[in-house]
């Protein structure tokens, strides 16, 4: 009786252990455990390879960007003329990262997953932004140029009162350039590079006419048209003056008004001039030692001496009289206009 336990507890030995081993066959012919056969799948698929390829624009423009440094990896490359890229034996994974880099425009980094023999990635990059600034100025006199017009790329400004003009949000570029137009200047055209946060270009404009001497042919224009004693030509000697015209209030110039010669604004040109041509039978009316200062071609001054005589009635009166002047010209609409008039001193000789 105890033998045919033994056996029995024998036989369900042997039939446990080998349903066991069945067990473990049927699960994988190569005898790996689940784990172990995935593990292997994932060490195939890592050896798998494709291409990473694409074209780098400008996000702007949308024009391919040469000379462009992409990396990938231990991998560096640089794109062509027409933008574009390749890498070539990339290992699959979920997890690269293309880096993107230009001179002239703002880096960017790509993430993506390479699962296919080829990927194509296409990238537009923010250009970098500055600033392009500076003063316009006289060639000449070194004084502001104010009104001058500046353009560069699409923009147009106009410069201030102390010549300054500014441009911001400006593409960096090895190849910028300015055009600067004013009236009564030659115009021209400067190359900038723009490879920092701002730069700075101060631009000296020469003159297309001799200011000084157009002054002093205006002078001799004045003088001969006051001398005239021409009521026709009352409207072409007012024409000389602007409208914004006003004389000094100090006492001296005030002395030299009550004289008749010289108006006090604009308004009183007219019969100030009719008064002088119904007045005096002659007059001479002479601009002497002239010393003309240009502020620009559109802004000088003259200081002189006037020597006005003049005769009146049938028994010629002759009077005399000897001013120390200054006056104060602007060009408008390209023709010089007297603004201001000062005298410094006044003397008559009888």
């Amino acid at each position: 009786m105890k033998f045919q336990i033994n056996l029995c507890f024998l036989v369900i030995l042997i039939w446990v252990v080998t349903g066991l081993g069945c067990s473990e066959d049927s699960s994988s012919p190569t005898g790996e455990t689940g784990e172990e056969s995935e593990q292997r799948l994932d060490i195939e698929e890592d050896h798998r390879s494709g291409m990473v390829l694409g074209i780098i624009t400008d996000v702007k423009t949308g024009t391919p960007i040469q000379g462009v440094t992409v990396s990938l990896l231990d991998q560096k490359v640089e794109t062509g003329e027409d933008g574009s890229y390749a890498f070539t034996g990339i290992r699959y994974s979920d997890n690269h990262k293309l880096i993107v880099m230009g001179t002239d425009h703002q880096p960017k980094m790509k993430p993506f997953a390479l699962r296919a023999e080829q990927v194509q990635l296409n990238i537009a990059l923010d250009p970098k932004l500055g600033a392009v600034s500076g003063i316009v100025t006289d060639g000449t006199t070194r004084n502001p140029i104010q009104g001058a017009t500046v353009k560069l790329l699409d923009w147009s400004v106009t410069t201030e009162a102390n010549g300054r003009y500014t441009f911001t949000g400006i593409p960096y570029s090895e190849h910028l350039s300015l055009m600067i137009i004013a009236d009564d200047y030659q115009p021209k055209m400067e190359s900038i590079q723009l490879r920092g946060p701002r730069v700075g270009l101060n631009i000296p404009l020469m003159p297309s006419t001799d200011p000084e001497m157009e002054i002093i042919q205006f002078l001799d224009r004045f003088s001969a048209l006051i001398e005239s004693l021409d009521i026709g030509k009352l409207g072409t000697i007012q024409e000389l003056f602007s409208e914004t015209y006003v004389a000094s209030d100090d006492p001296i110039t005030l002395l030299g008004l009550a004289t008749g010669v010289i108006p006090a604004k604009f308004d009183d040109v007219s019969q100030t001039i009719i008064i002088v041509f119904e007045k005096y039978d002659a007059l001479q009316f002479q601009f002497k030692e002239i010393d003309v200062d240009v502020v620009n071609s559109r802004q000088a001054s003259a200081r002189f001496t006037l020597h006005i005589i003049s005769e009146e009635g049938p028994r010629p009166n002759r009077r005399e009289i000897i001013v120390d002047c200054l006056i104060d010209f602007r060009k408008e609409d390209l023709i010089w206009k007297i603004v201001f008039w000062q005298l410094f001193n006044v003397e008559f000789l009888l």
